[in-house]
């Protein structure tokens, strides 16, 4: 989710820059402005923050169920 402006490479682009001694296979995503990028990465990050909680709390239901309650 993070790597939204880092392009995730083939396993032939692999062995493609093996070959590459010029550079030319590097390639970046792009976004027509920088203020669509920060957008794009911000929602990326609070997209993780919210799956983080929801699997802590999600955990901590099923901790607090399965103990036994003291009468």
């Amino acid at each position: 989710m993070t790597d939204f402006l880092f392009a995730r490479p083939s396993i032939l682009e692999g062995i493609g820059r093996n070959m590459d001694f010029f550079d030319s296979l590097n390639a970046y995503n792009y976004s027509n402005e920088g203020e669509e990028a920060d957008i794009i990465g911000l929602n990326s990050d609070l997209l993780a923050i919210y799956k983080d909680f929801h699997k802590a709390y999600g955990d901590t239901l099923c901790q607090l169920e399965t103990k036994n309650p003291v009468v």
